[in-house]
């Protein structure tokens, strides 16, 4: 029997759900859920969903229903991600699974009182090019790591998201887009957090959130992580560097070089949608399996903890409601 996926979200990365679940063998897009009921009866349309809602519970009451993707605005993604749990029905809940450190943890502790598996959508470790930098590491092709270099900037003063859809919620630069870069860099790394150091820019009134954040972490193996993010950047740009023993290796777009050669490069279809479509082929082959899936939430909760560390510097060095999250409320 085909496995039944409700989706929960009909935004930018819903779409890339939606196509990447059309690929995997015995897989069937059984309804998709989503605030209002137009576009989620339109999103159904589009991308072949049986049914659509706008309510979650009855999905979770439906014993047709297999599993479950949750791709709703990131302040959603732990309630939305608990109750599956409650429910009985695994998850894959898109970065951040949730925006806070503790909130991680707590959602970490019910997936293993339940036994239900949840899986975090840390998206570049299924992408072909970032997968290569990870192994050209851990490898030792390198030698031993020095320094880890890793940017992202773009222009976010809107509640505009990539897709140029008008959001009805806030994205946050910290605990959403941070999560992505800290995320990689654990994985790259892959030696334990010995400290975290950070800035966040006060609250934007356009927003009510941090548009900058930049920290520094010290790993065991006396490796050292600059990561710089910013929604100020009227040109954006992004780029990951390792400085290592034996040269070094920079990560741009698709394009890996060592030494300055390019030692990977992937063309066509790549990147994002692959990357995506890596991803939830394993949620789904985990769920048949009855194992855990390949990024679960202990890595979640590890990325979530260095980004709270940051918000928690930023809120106990200064005026607390310069820095002070609206969800905190």
């Amino acid at each position: 029997m085909p496995m039944k996926v409700a989706l929960v979200g009909y935004g930018g990365i819903a779409a890339f759900h939606a196509r990447a679940l059309r690929q995997v063998d015995g897989v069937r897009l059984y309804t998709i859920i989503g605030r209002r009921g137009p576009p989620a009866e339109a999103f159904a349309a589009e991308w072949g969903f049986a049914g659509w809602g706008t309510e979650l519970e009855p999905v979770l009451a439906d014993p047709a229903v297999d599993a479950v993707v949750v791709a709703s605005p990131s302040e959603l993604h732990a309630v939305m991600a608990a109750a599956c749990l409650r429910a009985g029905k695994p998850v894959l809940v898109e970065i951040p699974v949730a925006m806070s450190g503790p909130g991680a943890r707590a959602l970490a502790s019910l997936a293993r009182t339940t036994g239900v598996p949840l899986m975090a959508g840390h998206t570049l470790r299924f992408q072909s090019a970032q997968r290569f930098v990870r192994e050209f590491l851990v490898s030792g092709r390198a030698g031993r790591i020095h320094q880890h270099q890793s940017y992202s900037f773009w222009l976010r003063h809107e509640n505009v998201g990539w897709t140029g859809y008008r959001r009805s919620w806030v994205d946050d630069v910290v605990f959403h887009h941070g999560c992505h870069l800290v995320d990689f860099s654990l994985w790259c790394a892959a030696s334990p957090v010995v400290r975290v150091q950070g800035e966040l820019s006060p609250l934007d009134p356009r927003t009510g959130t941090s548009l900058d954040v930049s920290l520094l972490i010290r790993y065991a193996s006396d490796a050292i992580a600059t990561i710089s993010l910013s929604y100020n950047a009227r040109q954006a740009a992004g780029g990951e560097r390792f400085i290592c023993e034996g040269g070094v290796l920079e990560l741009a777009g698709n394009t890996v070089r060592f030494g300055g050669e390019v030692v990977f490069t992937e063309e066509g279809a790549g990147g994002l949608e692959a990357g995506v479509l890596a991803q939830d082929r394993e949620f789904v082959e985990a769920v048949r399996q009855g194992r855990a899936p390949a990024c679960g939430p202990a890595e979640a909760v590890e990325a979530l903890e260095v980004l709270q560390q940051v918000y928690d510097q930023a809120v106990a060095r200064g005026d607390e409601e310069r820095y002070r999250r609206r969800w905190e409320e």
